[in-house]
């Protein structure tokens, strides 16, 4: 009798820590925040756009800017504005920084001026001609330079663990990642 309980038990208990779809996986899972101990946190958005032709403005919902978007001539665009592709690299960079702010507040790192420069490889035959294919980056460049208080240049251990994190938790950089873009990350400590 005792076996069949433990048995009983034992399967109940893994059905119990093993979600039933990925999904469940992502929800049952504990995300922190930085400085927060409430967990599942989470930060909705939504922007809408409104315009013609190739141009649009942007709003995000509860906040008081707008931001306007346009594409290159060659697109049909008049170029009076950034294009949807100029701010995908845009917010890459920057979520970059954000995150490298939020990774250094988290290990004690103080941080001075950010230069960072995004490049990246849009091959264009299935925008422009209609081809089959995949639009999106072939491979994009991460160049970063920013000061530290952390010593032993770029190659020191503490440096590597600072863009692994930053890598890790940036999720404009999972983006890119996960969509299949090939993202070369060059990074430099500079001192304070």
């Amino acid at each position: 009798m005792l076996p069949a309980r433990i048995a009983q038990f034992t399967r109940g208990y893994i059905a119990t820590q093993r979600p039933r779809c990925a999904a469940a996986a992502v929800r049952a899972s504990p995300r922190f925040f930085s400085g927060s101990s409430a967990q599942l946190q989470s930060i909705t958005l939504q922007v809408q756009g409104t315009g013609t032709g190739t141009k649009q403005t942007v709003s995000v919902k509860g906040k008081p800017y707008t931001f306007p978007t346009d594409t290159y001539t060659v697109l049909g665009g008049s170029d009076s504005a950034p294009s949807p592709v100029a701010y995908s690299l845009a917010s890459l960079g920057s979520c970059n920084q954000v995150t490298g702010f939020v990774v250094a507040r988290d290990h004690g790192i103080t941080l001075g001026e950010w230069q960072v420069t995004v490049e990246g490889v849009l091959p264009t035959a299935v925008l422009v001609q209609g081809e089959q294919g995949n639009p999106n980056w072939e491979s994009v460049v991460l160049s970063v330079q920013v000061q530290t208080d952390i010593k032993g240049g770029s190659e020191s251990a503490e440096f590597q663990h600072f863009i692994s994190e930053v890598d890790r938790r940036c999720p404009i950089t999972q983006l890119f990642k996960r969509s299949g873009v090939v993202v070369t990350s060059e990074w430099t400590n500079l001192p304070l």
